[in-house]
Protein backbone atom coordinates (compact mmCIF):
# COMPACT_ATOMS: atom_id res chain seq x y z
CA UNK A 1 0.00 0.00 0.00
CA UNK A 2 2.80 2.43 0.84
CA UNK A 3 4.32 1.61 -2.55
CA UNK A 4 1.01 2.63 -4.17
CA UNK A 5 1.10 5.89 -2.25
CA UNK A 6 4.69 6.50 -3.34
CA UNK A 7 3.82 5.88 -7.00
CA UNK A 8 0.81 8.21 -6.80
CA UNK A 9 2.84 11.09 -5.36
CA UNK A 10 5.65 10.48 -7.88
CA UNK A 11 3.05 10.67 -10.68
CA UNK A 12 1.64 13.92 -9.28
CA UNK A 13 5.04 15.58 -9.12
CA UNK A 14 6.02 14.34 -12.59
CA UNK A 15 2.83 15.87 -14.02
CA UNK A 16 3.50 19.13 -12.15
CA UNK A 17 7.10 19.23 -13.37
CA UNK A 18 5.97 18.87 -16.97
CA UNK A 19 3.42 21.65 -16.46
CA UNK A 20 6.12 23.88 -14.97
CA UNK A 21 8.48 23.22 -17.90
CA UNK A 22 5.69 23.92 -20.35
CA UNK A 23 4.99 27.22 -18.66
CA UNK A 24 8.66 28.16 -18.61
CA UNK A 25 9.14 27.37 -22.31
CA UNK A 26 6.26 29.61 -23.36
CA UNK A 27 6.37 33.36 -22.88
CA UNK A 28 3.75 34.35 -20.33
CA UNK A 29 1.30 36.93 -21.61
CA UNK A 30 0.38 39.92 -19.46
CA UNK A 31 -3.36 39.10 -19.46
CA UNK A 32 -2.90 36.22 -16.97
CA UNK A 33 -5.38 36.85 -14.17
CA UNK A 34 -3.90 37.89 -10.84
CA UNK A 35 -5.98 36.22 -8.16
CA UNK A 36 -5.49 34.38 -4.94
CA UNK A 37 -4.36 30.75 -5.02
CA UNK A 38 -7.17 28.62 -6.34
CA UNK A 39 -8.90 26.46 -3.74
CA UNK A 40 -11.62 24.45 -5.46
CA UNK A 41 -14.73 23.28 -3.52
CA UNK A 42 -18.04 21.81 -4.68
CA UNK A 43 -21.02 23.74 -3.43
CA UNK A 44 -24.01 22.03 -1.92
CA UNK A 45 -26.20 21.09 -4.89
CA UNK A 46 -29.18 20.05 -2.79
CA UNK A 47 -29.77 22.81 -0.24
CA UNK A 48 -31.54 26.04 -1.09
CA UNK A 49 -29.18 28.08 1.00
CA UNK A 50 -27.45 30.66 -1.17
CA UNK A 51 -28.42 34.31 -1.56
CA UNK A 52 -29.27 34.82 -5.25
CA UNK A 53 -27.47 37.63 -7.06
CA UNK A 54 -29.61 40.13 -8.95
CA UNK A 55 -26.73 41.14 -11.24
CA UNK A 56 -23.58 39.10 -11.55
CA UNK A 57 -21.07 41.61 -12.91
CA UNK A 58 -18.10 39.29 -12.82
CA UNK A 59 -17.48 35.59 -12.51
CA UNK A 60 -16.61 34.29 -9.06
CA UNK A 61 -14.62 31.09 -8.99
CA UNK A 62 -16.16 28.71 -6.45
CA UNK A 63 -14.13 26.84 -3.89
CA UNK A 64 -14.28 23.06 -3.72
CA UNK A 65 -14.47 21.02 -0.53
CA UNK A 66 -16.07 17.76 -1.51
CA UNK A 67 -16.45 14.59 0.53
CA UNK A 68 -18.83 11.69 -0.04
CA UNK A 69 -19.05 11.23 3.73
CA UNK A 70 -19.74 14.68 4.96
CA UNK A 71 -22.32 15.70 2.42
CA UNK A 72 -24.49 13.23 0.41
CA UNK A 73 -24.68 13.95 -3.30
CA UNK A 74 -28.42 13.25 -3.45
CA UNK A 75 -31.24 13.91 -1.03
CA UNK A 76 -31.83 11.01 1.33
CA UNK A 77 -35.44 12.06 1.89
CA UNK A 78 -36.33 10.88 -1.63
CA UNK A 79 -36.06 14.06 -3.67
CA UNK A 80 -33.32 16.27 -5.03
CA UNK A 81 -34.15 19.72 -3.75
CA UNK A 82 -34.15 22.72 -6.04
CA UNK A 83 -31.00 24.84 -6.05
CA UNK A 84 -31.67 28.56 -5.71
CA UNK A 85 -31.55 30.05 -9.18
CA UNK A 86 -29.18 32.88 -10.01
CA UNK A 87 -30.90 35.71 -11.86
CA UNK A 88 -28.52 37.26 -14.38
CA UNK A 89 -29.13 40.44 -16.36
CA UNK A 90 -27.12 43.15 -18.05
CA UNK A 91 -29.67 45.80 -17.20
CA UNK A 92 -28.69 48.57 -14.84
CA UNK A 93 -28.21 47.26 -11.32
CA UNK A 94 -30.70 48.57 -8.78
CA UNK A 95 -30.48 48.35 -5.04
CA UNK A 96 -33.24 46.07 -3.75
CA UNK A 97 -34.32 44.42 -0.56
CA UNK A 98 -34.56 40.80 -1.60
CA UNK A 99 -36.21 38.06 -3.58
CA UNK A 100 -39.32 35.91 -3.23
CA UNK A 101 -39.80 32.60 -5.05
CA UNK A 102 -42.78 30.25 -5.26
CA UNK A 103 -43.44 27.08 -7.19
CA UNK A 104 -45.25 23.76 -7.39
CA UNK A 105 -44.37 20.32 -8.70
CA UNK A 106 -45.52 16.75 -9.06
CA UNK A 107 -45.62 14.40 -6.07
CA UNK A 108 -47.86 17.14 -4.54
CA UNK A 109 -44.89 19.40 -3.98
CA UNK A 110 -45.29 23.07 -2.92
CA UNK A 111 -42.24 25.33 -2.67
CA UNK A 112 -41.67 28.87 -1.36
CA UNK A 113 -38.61 30.87 -0.40
CA UNK A 114 -37.89 34.40 0.77
CA UNK A 115 -34.65 36.37 0.94
CA UNK A 116 -34.76 39.81 2.60
CA UNK A 117 -31.90 42.20 3.35
CA UNK A 118 -32.01 45.59 4.99
CA UNK A 119 -28.90 47.76 4.84
CA UNK A 120 -29.01 49.34 8.28
CA UNK A 121 -25.96 51.49 7.51
CA UNK A 122 -23.06 51.42 5.11
CA UNK A 123 -21.35 48.93 7.43
CA UNK A 124 -24.17 46.70 8.66
CA UNK A 125 -26.98 44.59 7.25
CA UNK A 126 -30.00 42.76 8.68
CA UNK A 127 -31.50 39.82 6.87
CA UNK A 128 -34.08 37.06 6.87
CA UNK A 129 -34.16 33.81 4.92
CA UNK A 130 -37.15 31.46 5.02
CA UNK A 131 -37.94 28.36 2.96
CA UNK A 132 -40.55 25.63 2.66
CA UNK A 133 -40.35 22.57 0.41
CA UNK A 134 -42.51 19.48 0.89
CA UNK A 135 -43.91 16.47 -0.93
CA UNK A 136 -46.81 14.12 -0.20
CA UNK A 137 -46.47 11.46 -2.88
CA UNK A 138 -46.22 7.67 -2.84
CA UNK A 139 -43.28 5.48 -3.90
CA UNK A 140 -43.14 1.87 -5.05
CA UNK A 141 -40.63 -0.29 -3.18
CA UNK A 142 -38.57 -3.05 -4.75
CA UNK A 143 -40.92 -5.67 -3.30
CA UNK A 144 -43.97 -4.09 -4.98
CA UNK A 145 -45.47 -2.23 -2.03
CA UNK A 146 -46.67 1.34 -2.64
CA UNK A 147 -45.99 3.39 0.45
CA UNK A 148 -46.47 6.97 1.63
CA UNK A 149 -43.10 8.75 1.42
CA UNK A 150 -43.79 12.36 2.40
CA UNK A 151 -41.16 14.83 3.50
CA UNK A 152 -41.01 18.49 4.47
CA UNK A 153 -38.09 20.88 4.74
CA UNK A 154 -38.57 24.14 6.61
CA UNK A 155 -35.91 26.73 7.46
CA UNK A 156 -35.97 30.19 9.03
CA UNK A 157 -32.86 32.28 9.65
CA UNK A 158 -32.31 35.79 11.00
CA UNK A 159 -28.86 37.27 10.63
CA UNK A 160 -26.95 40.46 11.31
CA UNK A 161 -23.52 41.45 9.97
CA UNK A 162 -21.41 44.47 10.77
CA UNK A 163 -18.12 45.39 9.10
CA UNK A 164 -15.48 46.94 11.28
CA UNK A 165 -12.14 48.15 9.93
CA UNK A 166 -10.68 44.67 9.49
CA UNK A 167 -13.21 42.36 11.13
CA UNK A 168 -16.76 41.20 10.40
CA UNK A 169 -19.15 40.49 13.27
CA UNK A 170 -21.91 37.98 12.39
CA UNK A 171 -24.93 37.01 14.50
CA UNK A 172 -27.26 34.22 13.34
CA UNK A 173 -30.44 32.80 14.83
CA UNK A 174 -32.03 29.84 13.05
CA UNK A 175 -34.69 27.14 13.16
CA UNK A 176 -34.91 24.02 10.97
CA UNK A 177 -37.55 21.30 10.77
CA UNK A 178 -37.29 18.20 8.57
CA UNK A 179 -40.14 15.70 8.56
CA UNK A 180 -40.35 12.28 6.88
CA UNK A 181 -41.45 8.64 7.31
CA UNK A 182 -39.53 5.39 7.72
CA UNK A 183 -41.16 4.19 4.51
CA UNK A 184 -38.53 1.78 3.17
CA UNK A 185 -38.20 -2.00 3.22
CA UNK A 186 -35.37 -3.91 1.48
CA UNK A 187 -35.89 -6.38 -1.31
CA UNK A 188 -39.13 -8.18 -0.64
CA UNK A 189 -42.77 -7.49 0.20
CA UNK A 190 -43.40 -5.92 3.60
CA UNK A 191 -44.60 -8.65 6.04
CA UNK A 192 -48.21 -8.18 7.11
CA UNK A 193 -47.21 -8.19 10.79
CA UNK A 194 -45.52 -4.82 10.18
CA UNK A 195 -48.64 -3.25 8.67
CA UNK A 196 -51.17 -3.73 11.48
CA UNK A 197 -50.26 -0.44 13.15
CA UNK A 198 -49.43 -2.11 16.47
CA UNK A 199 -46.17 -3.90 15.70
CA UNK A 200 -43.23 -3.34 18.05
CA UNK A 201 -40.34 -4.75 16.03
CA UNK A 202 -39.52 -1.86 13.65
CA UNK A 203 -40.46 1.74 12.87
CA UNK A 204 -42.11 0.69 9.58
CA UNK A 205 -44.27 3.58 8.33
CA UNK A 206 -43.78 5.69 11.45
CA UNK A 207 -43.41 9.47 11.23
CA UNK A 208 -40.19 11.18 12.20
CA UNK A 209 -39.20 14.84 12.45
CA UNK A 210 -35.91 16.55 13.21
CA UNK A 211 -36.07 20.02 14.76
CA UNK A 212 -33.01 22.14 15.33
CA UNK A 213 -32.84 25.65 16.79
CA UNK A 214 -29.78 27.64 17.68
CA UNK A 215 -27.64 30.74 17.42
CA UNK A 216 -24.06 31.74 16.71
CA UNK A 217 -21.83 34.77 17.22
CA UNK A 218 -18.71 35.02 15.08
CA UNK A 219 -15.90 37.57 14.74
CA UNK A 220 -13.64 37.01 11.74
CA UNK A 221 -10.96 38.87 9.79
CA UNK A 222 -11.52 37.74 6.17
CA UNK A 223 -8.60 39.67 4.63
CA UNK A 224 -5.73 38.77 6.97
CA UNK A 225 -2.55 37.40 5.40
CA UNK A 226 -0.29 34.81 6.99
CA UNK A 227 2.04 37.51 8.38
CA UNK A 228 -0.77 39.62 9.94
CA UNK A 229 -1.73 39.42 13.63
CA UNK A 230 -5.14 37.82 13.96
CA UNK A 231 -7.75 36.73 16.49
CA UNK A 232 -11.05 35.14 15.42
CA UNK A 233 -13.72 33.42 17.49
CA UNK A 234 -17.01 31.58 16.97
CA UNK A 235 -19.53 30.74 19.70
CA UNK A 236 -22.45 28.55 18.66
CA UNK A 237 -25.24 26.57 20.30
CA UNK A 238 -28.06 24.37 19.05
CA UNK A 239 -30.86 22.32 20.54
CA UNK A 240 -31.88 19.28 18.51
CA UNK A 241 -34.96 17.15 19.10
CA UNK A 242 -36.83 14.35 17.33
CA UNK A 243 -40.43 13.19 17.17
CA UNK A 244 -39.24 9.95 18.85
CA UNK A 245 -38.18 12.10 21.87
CA UNK A 246 -34.38 12.12 21.54
CA UNK A 247 -32.72 15.45 22.35
CA UNK A 248 -29.29 17.00 22.04
CA UNK A 249 -27.61 20.09 23.47
CA UNK A 250 -24.52 21.21 21.59
CA UNK A 251 -22.38 24.21 22.57
CA UNK A 252 -18.96 25.09 21.16
CA UNK A 253 -16.49 27.93 21.50
CA UNK A 254 -13.77 28.07 18.84
CA UNK A 255 -10.91 30.48 18.40
CA UNK A 256 -7.92 30.86 16.11
CA UNK A 257 -5.06 33.34 16.16
CA UNK A 258 -1.86 34.35 14.38
CA UNK A 259 1.23 35.90 15.94
CA UNK A 260 3.94 36.96 13.45
CA UNK A 261 7.60 36.94 14.45
CA UNK A 262 10.79 38.02 12.71
CA UNK A 263 11.03 34.55 11.18
CA UNK A 264 7.70 32.85 10.63
CA UNK A 265 4.27 33.03 12.23
CA UNK A 266 2.71 31.12 15.11
CA UNK A 267 -0.76 29.89 14.08
CA UNK A 268 -3.08 28.43 16.69
CA UNK A 269 -6.55 26.91 16.91
CA UNK A 270 -8.43 25.86 20.03
CA UNK A 271 -11.98 24.88 20.98
CA UNK A 272 -14.16 23.64 23.82
CA UNK A 273 -17.24 21.57 22.96
CA UNK A 274 -19.97 20.19 25.20
CA UNK A 275 -22.51 17.64 23.89
CA UNK A 276 -25.40 16.05 25.79
CA UNK A 277 -27.80 13.52 24.23
CA UNK A 278 -30.85 12.05 25.99
CA UNK A 279 -33.13 9.01 25.42
CA UNK A 280 -30.49 7.13 23.45
CA UNK A 281 -29.09 3.61 23.76
CA UNK A 282 -25.84 4.54 25.51
CA UNK A 283 -23.31 2.24 23.84
CA UNK A 284 -20.94 2.19 26.82
CA UNK A 285 -23.70 1.26 29.32
CA UNK A 286 -25.90 -0.70 26.85
CA UNK A 287 -29.09 0.88 28.18
CA UNK A 288 -31.41 3.78 27.39
CA UNK A 289 -30.16 6.95 29.02
CA UNK A 290 -28.02 10.05 28.65
CA UNK A 291 -24.53 10.62 27.32
CA UNK A 292 -22.38 13.68 28.00
CA UNK A 293 -19.04 14.57 26.44
CA UNK A 294 -16.67 17.50 26.86
CA UNK A 295 -14.08 17.99 24.10
CA UNK A 296 -10.91 20.08 24.44
CA UNK A 297 -8.94 20.71 21.25
CA UNK A 298 -5.70 22.58 20.52
CA UNK A 299 -3.62 22.86 17.36
CA UNK A 300 -0.43 24.95 17.64
CA UNK A 301 1.36 25.27 14.29
CA UNK A 302 4.41 27.29 13.24
CA UNK A 303 4.60 28.61 9.68
CA UNK A 304 7.70 29.86 7.94
CA UNK A 305 8.46 30.48 4.31
CA UNK A 306 8.07 32.90 1.43
CA UNK A 307 5.47 33.62 -1.25
CA UNK A 308 6.79 30.75 -3.37
CA UNK A 309 7.49 28.10 -0.71
CA UNK A 310 6.38 27.50 2.84
CA UNK A 311 5.89 24.88 5.53
CA UNK A 312 3.54 24.54 8.47
CA UNK A 313 4.66 22.23 11.28
CA UNK A 314 2.74 21.44 14.44
CA UNK A 315 0.30 19.00 16.02
CA UNK A 316 -3.38 18.40 16.78
CA UNK A 317 -4.40 17.38 20.30
CA UNK A 318 -7.75 16.26 21.73
CA UNK A 319 -8.77 15.51 25.31
CA UNK A 320 -12.29 14.08 25.76
CA UNK A 321 -14.17 13.66 29.04
CA UNK A 322 -17.15 11.28 29.02
CA UNK A 323 -19.40 10.86 32.05
CA UNK A 324 -19.67 7.10 31.37
CA UNK A 325 -16.12 6.27 30.25
CA UNK A 326 -12.49 6.96 31.04
CA UNK A 327 -10.97 10.14 29.65
CA UNK A 328 -9.44 9.86 26.15
CA UNK A 329 -6.42 11.72 24.75
CA UNK A 330 -5.50 11.74 21.05
CA UNK A 331 -2.57 13.28 19.21
CA UNK A 332 -1.75 13.63 15.48
CA UNK A 333 0.85 15.56 13.48
CA UNK A 334 -0.12 18.63 11.48
CA UNK A 335 2.43 19.26 8.72
CA UNK A 336 1.94 20.84 5.31
CA UNK A 337 4.51 22.01 2.73
CA UNK A 338 3.69 24.01 -0.39
CA UNK A 339 5.66 25.23 -3.40
CA UNK A 340 4.54 27.73 -6.07
CA UNK A 341 6.99 27.62 -8.99
CA UNK A 342 4.85 30.04 -11.04
CA UNK A 343 2.80 32.52 -9.02
CA UNK A 344 -0.97 32.35 -9.57
CA UNK A 345 -0.45 29.52 -12.09
CA UNK A 346 0.52 26.36 -10.21
CA UNK A 347 0.96 25.27 -6.58
CA UNK A 348 2.21 21.92 -5.30
CA UNK A 349 1.51 20.76 -1.75
CA UNK A 350 1.90 17.71 0.49
CA UNK A 351 1.56 16.91 4.16
CA UNK A 352 0.37 14.69 6.99
CA UNK A 353 -2.33 15.26 9.60
CA UNK A 354 -5.24 13.50 11.33
CA UNK A 355 -8.56 14.07 13.06
CA UNK A 356 -10.63 12.76 15.97
CA UNK A 357 -14.25 12.75 14.73
CA UNK A 358 -17.01 13.71 17.15
CA UNK A 359 -19.90 11.49 15.98
CA UNK A 360 -22.51 13.26 18.08
CA UNK A 361 -26.21 12.49 17.76
CA UNK A 362 -27.43 15.14 15.29
CA UNK A 363 -24.40 14.70 13.01
CA UNK A 364 -25.27 11.01 12.47
CA UNK A 365 -29.02 11.74 12.20
CA UNK A 366 -28.46 14.15 9.30
CA UNK A 367 -25.91 11.87 7.63
CA UNK A 368 -28.37 8.95 7.56
CA UNK A 369 -31.89 10.02 8.64
CA UNK A 370 -33.06 6.39 8.58
CA UNK A 371 -30.65 5.28 11.31
CA UNK A 372 -32.19 3.84 14.51
CA UNK A 373 -33.46 6.93 16.39
CA UNK A 374 -31.94 5.58 19.63
CA UNK A 375 -28.46 5.42 18.08
CA UNK A 376 -25.29 6.34 19.95
CA UNK A 377 -22.33 6.12 17.59
CA UNK A 378 -18.83 5.97 19.02
CA UNK A 379 -16.20 8.46 17.88
CA UNK A 380 -13.75 7.51 15.12
CA UNK A 381 -10.05 8.38 15.02
CA UNK A 382 -8.27 9.27 11.79
CA UNK A 383 -4.79 8.79 13.25
CA UNK A 384 -2.85 9.55 10.05
CA UNK A 385 -3.74 11.15 6.72
CA UNK A 386 -1.04 11.51 4.07
CA UNK A 387 -2.01 13.94 1.32
CA UNK A 388 -0.62 15.80 -1.66
CA UNK A 389 -1.70 17.46 -4.85
CA UNK A 390 -1.56 20.25 -7.40
CA UNK A 391 -3.71 23.39 -7.69
CA UNK A 392 -3.34 25.51 -10.78
CA UNK A 393 -4.55 27.07 -14.00
CA UNK A 394 -4.55 25.56 -17.46
CA UNK A 395 -5.54 28.98 -18.83
CA UNK A 396 -6.80 32.28 -17.40
CA UNK A 397 -10.33 30.85 -17.44
CA UNK A 398 -9.63 27.21 -16.51
CA UNK A 399 -8.67 26.07 -13.02
CA UNK A 400 -7.83 22.53 -12.00
CA UNK A 401 -7.01 20.43 -8.95
CA UNK A 402 -5.45 16.98 -8.65
CA UNK A 403 -5.03 15.46 -5.19
CA UNK A 404 -4.58 12.17 -3.39
CA UNK A 405 -4.78 11.23 0.27
CA UNK A 406 -4.35 8.04 2.24
CA UNK A 407 -6.02 7.78 5.67
CA UNK A 408 -5.70 5.24 8.49
CA UNK A 409 -8.90 5.25 10.57
CA UNK A 410 -9.78 3.42 13.79
CA UNK A 411 -13.46 2.70 14.45
CA UNK A 412 -14.98 3.75 11.12
CA UNK A 413 -18.80 3.37 11.39
CA UNK A 414 -20.76 1.40 8.76
CA UNK A 415 -24.55 1.13 8.48
CA UNK A 416 -26.46 -2.17 8.26
CA UNK A 417 -29.98 -3.59 8.72
CA UNK A 418 -31.09 -6.33 11.16
CA UNK A 419 -33.22 -9.35 10.24
CA UNK A 420 -34.65 -11.70 12.85
CA UNK A 421 -37.36 -14.30 13.53
CA UNK A 422 -40.75 -13.12 14.78
CA UNK A 423 -42.84 -15.94 16.30
CA UNK A 424 -46.16 -14.83 14.85
CA UNK A 425 -48.43 -17.07 12.73
CA UNK A 426 -49.35 -14.10 10.54
CA UNK A 427 -45.92 -14.25 8.87
CA UNK A 428 -45.42 -18.04 8.79
CA UNK A 429 -44.07 -20.09 7.07
CA UNK A 430 -41.32 -17.46 6.65
CA UNK A 431 -41.20 -15.53 9.91
CA UNK A 432 -38.20 -13.37 8.95
CA UNK A 433 -38.65 -9.63 9.54
CA UNK A 434 -36.20 -6.84 8.64
CA UNK A 435 -35.89 -3.77 10.83
CA UNK A 436 -35.83 -0.93 8.32
CA UNK A 437 -33.85 1.45 10.56
CA UNK A 438 -30.08 1.17 10.34
CA UNK A 439 -27.70 0.12 13.07
CA UNK A 440 -23.94 0.69 13.16
CA UNK A 441 -20.92 -1.61 13.26
CA UNK A 442 -17.26 -0.59 13.21
CA UNK A 443 -13.99 -1.55 11.60
CA UNK A 444 -10.43 -0.24 11.37
CA UNK A 445 -9.79 0.75 7.78
CA UNK A 446 -7.28 2.35 5.44
CA UNK A 447 -8.76 4.50 2.69
CA UNK A 448 -7.16 5.83 -0.48
CA UNK A 449 -8.87 8.73 -2.27
CA UNK A 450 -7.84 10.28 -5.58
CA UNK A 451 -9.61 13.46 -6.67
CA UNK A 452 -9.61 15.52 -9.86
CA UNK A 453 -11.56 18.75 -10.43
CA UNK A 454 -11.72 21.19 -13.34
CA UNK A 455 -13.59 24.48 -13.52
CA UNK A 456 -13.91 26.50 -16.74
CA UNK A 457 -15.62 29.85 -17.25
CA UNK A 458 -16.04 31.11 -20.81
CA UNK A 459 -16.81 34.86 -20.61
CA UNK A 460 -20.12 35.33 -18.78
CA UNK A 461 -22.11 32.79 -20.79
CA UNK A 462 -20.74 29.34 -19.94
CA UNK A 463 -19.59 27.77 -16.68
CA UNK A 464 -18.42 24.16 -16.60
CA UNK A 465 -17.37 22.13 -13.56
CA UNK A 466 -16.25 18.50 -13.50
CA UNK A 467 -15.26 16.60 -10.37
CA UNK A 468 -14.44 12.94 -9.83
CA UNK A 469 -13.27 10.80 -6.92
CA UNK A 470 -11.87 7.29 -6.79
CA UNK A 471 -11.83 5.34 -3.51
CA UNK A 472 -10.03 2.21 -2.41
CA UNK A 473 -10.72 0.62 0.98
CA UNK A 474 -8.60 -1.80 3.00
CA UNK A 475 -10.54 -3.28 5.93
CA UNK A 476 -9.47 -5.18 9.01
CA UNK A 477 -12.54 -7.35 9.78
CA UNK A 478 -15.34 -6.53 7.33
CA UNK A 479 -15.45 -7.99 3.82
CA UNK A 480 -16.83 -4.78 2.27
CA UNK A 481 -16.95 -1.06 3.00
CA UNK A 482 -20.72 -1.17 3.46
CA UNK A 483 -22.65 1.58 1.60
CA UNK A 484 -19.41 3.23 0.45
CA UNK A 485 -18.91 3.65 -3.34
CA UNK A 486 -15.70 2.94 -5.25
CA UNK A 487 -16.12 6.20 -7.17
CA UNK A 488 -18.38 9.20 -7.62
CA UNK A 489 -18.48 12.14 -10.02
CA UNK A 490 -20.28 15.42 -10.68
CA UNK A 491 -20.79 17.42 -13.87
CA UNK A 492 -22.36 20.90 -13.74
CA UNK A 493 -22.97 23.16 -16.74
CA UNK A 494 -24.56 26.62 -16.75
CA UNK A 495 -25.15 28.34 -20.08
CA UNK A 496 -26.67 31.74 -20.81
CA UNK A 497 -28.43 31.37 -24.17
CA UNK A 498 -29.70 34.95 -24.36
CA UNK A 499 -29.89 37.94 -22.05
CA UNK A 500 -33.18 36.55 -20.73
CA UNK A 501 -32.76 32.76 -20.88
CA UNK A 502 -30.27 30.71 -18.84
CA UNK A 503 -30.15 26.91 -18.63
CA UNK A 504 -28.12 24.45 -16.62
CA UNK A 505 -27.65 20.82 -15.81
CA UNK A 506 -26.25 18.88 -12.87
CA UNK A 507 -25.35 15.21 -13.24
CA UNK A 508 -24.46 13.19 -10.15
CA UNK A 509 -23.02 9.70 -10.37
CA UNK A 510 -22.28 7.25 -7.56
CA UNK A 511 -20.58 3.93 -8.20
CA UNK A 512 -22.00 0.56 -7.20
CA UNK A 513 -22.10 -0.19 -3.47
CA UNK A 514 -22.65 -3.14 -1.16
CA UNK A 515 -25.40 -3.17 1.48
CA UNK A 516 -25.53 -5.47 4.51
CA UNK A 517 -28.25 -7.33 6.41
CA UNK A 518 -27.33 -9.27 9.54
CA UNK A 519 -29.70 -12.20 10.13
CA UNK A 520 -30.00 -13.16 13.81
CA UNK A 521 -30.89 -16.70 14.79
CA UNK A 522 -33.15 -15.65 17.63
CA UNK A 523 -35.86 -13.27 18.77
CA UNK A 524 -35.29 -9.51 19.08
CA UNK A 525 -35.22 -9.73 22.88
CA UNK A 526 -32.30 -12.18 22.69
CA UNK A 527 -30.05 -9.92 20.62
CA UNK A 528 -27.28 -8.37 22.68
CA UNK A 529 -26.61 -4.81 21.59
CA UNK A 530 -23.23 -5.06 23.28
CA UNK A 531 -22.31 -7.84 20.82
CA UNK A 532 -24.23 -7.27 17.56
CA UNK A 533 -21.95 -9.66 15.69
CA UNK A 534 -22.27 -12.60 18.06
CA UNK A 535 -22.08 -16.27 17.02
CA UNK A 536 -25.77 -16.50 15.97
CA UNK A 537 -25.55 -14.13 13.02
CA UNK A 538 -25.46 -14.59 9.25
CA UNK A 539 -24.05 -11.97 6.86
CA UNK A 540 -26.16 -11.18 3.77
CA UNK A 541 -24.66 -8.89 1.14
CA UNK A 542 -26.74 -7.00 -1.46
CA UNK A 543 -25.77 -4.94 -4.51
CA UNK A 544 -26.80 -1.30 -4.95
CA UNK A 545 -26.51 -0.33 -8.62
CA UNK A 546 -24.63 2.64 -9.99
CA UNK A 547 -26.60 5.85 -9.51
CA UNK A 548 -27.08 8.34 -12.35
CA UNK A 549 -29.05 11.41 -11.28
CA UNK A 550 -29.65 13.93 -14.08
CA UNK A 551 -31.12 17.35 -13.25
CA UNK A 552 -32.00 20.14 -15.69
CA UNK A 553 -33.02 23.71 -14.85
CA UNK A 554 -33.90 26.91 -16.71
CA UNK A 555 -34.57 30.54 -15.79
CA UNK A 556 -36.29 33.08 -18.05
CA UNK A 557 -36.00 36.75 -17.14
CA UNK A 558 -39.42 38.25 -18.03
CA UNK A 559 -38.59 41.72 -16.72
CA UNK A 560 -35.75 43.14 -14.69
CA UNK A 561 -37.45 41.92 -11.51
CA UNK A 562 -39.76 39.11 -12.60
CA UNK A 563 -38.49 35.69 -13.74
CA UNK A 564 -39.90 32.21 -14.37
CA UNK A 565 -37.97 29.07 -13.48
CA UNK A 566 -38.31 25.34 -13.89
CA UNK A 567 -36.38 22.24 -12.89
CA UNK A 568 -36.55 18.56 -13.75
CA UNK A 569 -34.94 16.33 -11.13
CA UNK A 570 -33.90 12.72 -11.77
CA UNK A 571 -34.48 13.27 -15.49
CA UNK A 572 -33.06 9.81 -16.14
CA UNK A 573 -36.13 8.18 -14.50
CA UNK A 574 -33.87 6.05 -12.26
CA UNK A 575 -35.55 4.96 -9.02
CA UNK A 576 -32.25 4.36 -7.26
CA UNK A 577 -31.73 3.70 -3.56
CA UNK A 578 -29.65 6.19 -1.64
CA UNK A 579 -29.95 3.91 1.41
CA UNK A 580 -30.80 0.22 1.12
CA UNK A 581 -34.59 -0.19 0.88
CA UNK A 582 -35.24 3.54 0.48
CA UNK A 583 -35.78 4.51 -3.19
CA UNK A 584 -35.92 8.17 -4.22
CA UNK A 585 -38.60 9.78 -6.36
CA UNK A 586 -38.38 9.16 -10.09
CA UNK A 587 -38.78 12.10 -12.50
CA UNK A 588 -40.01 15.06 -10.49
CA UNK A 589 -40.57 18.59 -11.76
CA UNK A 590 -40.84 22.00 -10.16
CA UNK A 591 -41.95 25.21 -11.87
CA UNK A 592 -42.52 28.68 -10.48
CA UNK A 593 -41.79 32.39 -10.55
CA UNK A 594 -39.44 34.71 -8.69
CA UNK A 595 -39.73 38.42 -8.00
CA UNK A 596 -36.95 40.75 -6.88
CA UNK A 597 -37.99 43.74 -4.82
Amino acid sequence: MFKQIKYIFILIFVISANLVNAQQDTTLRQEVEVTRAYKPTITNANKINEMPAIDETEHQVPTFNYSIKSQPIVNTFSVNQLKAATIRTRQKKETGYGLVRAGIGNYNKPYGELFFNYLNSKNSVLGVHAKHLSSYGKLELEGGDKVDAPFSDNDVEFYYKHDFRDYVLSVDIFYENDGFRYYGYPGKEIPSVLLDGEEKYTYQGDKQAFSKAGASIRLKNPIAEIDDPLFNFNLKYHYFTTKTEQTEHFVQFMTDFQKPFDIGTLVGEASVTYVQADSILNYSLNKIGRRQQTWLFASPVYYFGSETAGIRAGLNAWFVLDNDMDAVAKLTPNIRASFTPIEDVITLYAGIDGKYHNNHYSKIAYENPFVDPQHDVSNSFEKFRFFGGIDGKLSPKTNFKISADYAMIDGEPFYYLKEYYVPDPMVNPNPLVVDNTFDVLYDDIEKLKINMEVFHASSDRLNLMVSGNYYKYYLDAQTEAWNMPDWDATLSIDYKITQQLSVGTDIYLIGARKALILEYMGFPEQISMADPEGPAVVYKSFNLDTTIDLNVNATYQITQKLAAFGQLNNFGFQTYQRWFGYPVQSLNALIGISYAF
